[in-house]
């Protein structure tokens, strides 16, 4: 009996269930055909963790000018709230790996989301701006951990045989919780007060934080090594610098301005001196840069980078195109993106069992970039920002090729890695999201910057450059295996 990438020579059987990534051969068609409710169980209760992590990045965007108002403060001010909880959960990701082998996945998942849980009280009783700010830092350290820990353990309880369901499942949380966003901070604004955007995540953190131990066994690696502290800081520094930089050049300042070129260059600096350290430790540093010679590994990542581009284009701007060019307000603009949704959810439904079934995964993502790229090149021939027919339609083909592009590559990334490179690998992903997310956004809110603001022709130019991010993503996606692992 071998064990599934994540599990440890140490772990038993949770309860009642089989081994991680052990297979009998008498129920292995067994297990190709149900995933059973206990990977059910854990799936639901990880998408509903990182979910509402995921909701915080977007669900702000919407209140800063009530922030202003509250706090008497300029909007470049208020601006900190998202930043911070930004910087946050990029400080902590690089850790993420080394926490999971030495504590366990699922021990780490739920020290996490109590962090989460107690910044979003404190943030919800905030009484001026800098307290908010400081809590949405607290809020952004439990964060940044959730979604690489939540994949993790998605590949320690599903198992090879049910893992591209189980990714399709919690994929939801990704592909949803950006469209979400201006619904829910819409709603809560216009409706209520912004301090139940936060009191909100409350008690779904305190019944996932109490379910979790109950439904997964904690794994721990028996020999996780020393934390490479040098790694540390040269990673979590850098990245938390790129985002920094990138954050502030979307805000719109020059990229020749001190406040964007000093924290790109020490960024640059501090990655590059790890890639030197790293050479020396090689699997003991923080991020191996060997797991890049795994070509699926490499291909994987290289969509993840380029794919948050495109995620910006698809997911994010398209209710500012709704907002600032269609003269809507946050949550009629939201609603309009249920079209996305539910092209997501119809695809979602089908493409777990369609990877399970030993398909093409490099066929899936060509086709979903395909239908992102269809669905963005519509936008960027809009001659109007009225919703209708087609517009819609775009958004419900955007909606099934996120869908089947996102789900695969999640499972492509283990192609041919050995178990214990799991939690690395799985770092690493999360460290290219994040930057791949905050290059991407601050490219488009610079094509958007030096357009006619608030235009239909200024978002034109932004759909187009995110249409050439998803082409470009479809080089990397050429090289992803053809074939699941047996």
């Amino acid at each position: 009996m071998t064990a599934h990438p994540g599990t440890t020579r140490t772990g038993t059987a949770h309860s009642g269930t089989a081994q991680p990534g052990t297979t009998h051969p008498e129920t292995a068609s067994v297990d190709r055909e149900a995933l059973g409710g206990p990977v059910v169980r854990a799936a639901l209760v990880l998408a509903a963790g990182a979910f509402v992590a995921l909701l915080d990045t977007t669900v702000v965007g919407v209140a800063l000018e009530s922030f202003a108002r509250r706090f008497d403060a300029g909007l470049a001010q208020v601006q900190w709230v998202a930043t911070a909880y930004l910087l946050a959960m990029s400080a902590v990701i690089p850790a993420t790996g080394w926490a999971a082998r030495r504590f366990g996945a699922v021990a780490c998942w739920t020290a996490s989301l109590a962090v989460f849980l107690l910044g979003s009280a404190l943030s919800g009783l905030a009484w001026s701006l800098g307290s908010l700010v400081a809590f949405r830092v607290v809020q952004g350290l439990g964060a940044g951990m959730l979604f690489p820990l939540m994949r993790i353990l998605v590949v320690q309880v599903a198992g090879p045989q049910r893992m591209g369901r189980t990714m399709a499942l919690i994929a939801v949380p990704i592909l949803l919780a950006p469209v979400a966003g201006p619904v829910v901070g819409g709603a809560l604004v216009q409706g209520h007060s912004w301090r139940w955007m936060f009191l909100l995540n409350v008690p779904v953190c305190l019944v996932v934080a109490v379910l979790s131990p109950l439904l997964m066994r904690n794994q721990r690696d028996s020999d996780p090594g020393g934390l490479d502290l040098a790694g540390l800081v040269t990673v979590s520094g850098g990245l938390t610098a790129a985002v920094l930089g990138c954050v502030r050049l979307g805000g719109g300042r020059a990229a020749g301005d001190p406040g964007v070129l000093v924290p790109l260059l020490v960024a640059a600096a501090l990655l590059a001196t790890h890639g030197v350290l790293a050479r020396r430790r090689r699997r003991r540093a923080l991020l191996d840069f060997g797991l890049f010679r795994d070509r699926a590994f490499a291909a994987s990542t290289s969509v993840s980078l380029l794919n948050s581009f495109g995620l910006y284009g698809a997911v994010v701007l398209v209710p500012l195109f709704f907002q600032q060019a269609g003269g809507r307000g946050p949550l009629a603009a939201g609603l309009a993106m249920t079209a996305q949704g539910a092209g997501a959810g119809v695809a979602v439904l089908l493409v777990g069992r369609v990877i399970d079934a030993r398909s093409n995964p490099r066929a899936l993502v060509l086709t979903g970039l395909a239908l992102v790229a269809a669905g963005l090149a519509v936008f960027a021939r809009a001659g109007s920002a009225e919703p209708g027919p087609l517009l819609l339609g775009a958004l419900f083909a955007q909606g099934v090729g996120l869908a089947l592009a996102a789900s695969p590559v999640m499972v492509t990334l283990y192609h041919s890695l050995p178990p214990a490179s799991v939690p690395a690998a799985t770092t690493a992903n999360a460290v290219a999201q994040q930057l791949g997310a905050a290059v991407g956004t601050a490219v488009v809110a610079l094509v958007l910057e030096h357009g006619d603001a608030g235009t239909v022709g200024a978002f034109r130019v932004a759909f187009a450059v995110a249409l050439g991010f998803v082409v470009l993503t479809a080089i990397p996606a050429a090289f992803l295996p053809a074939k699941r692992r047996a």
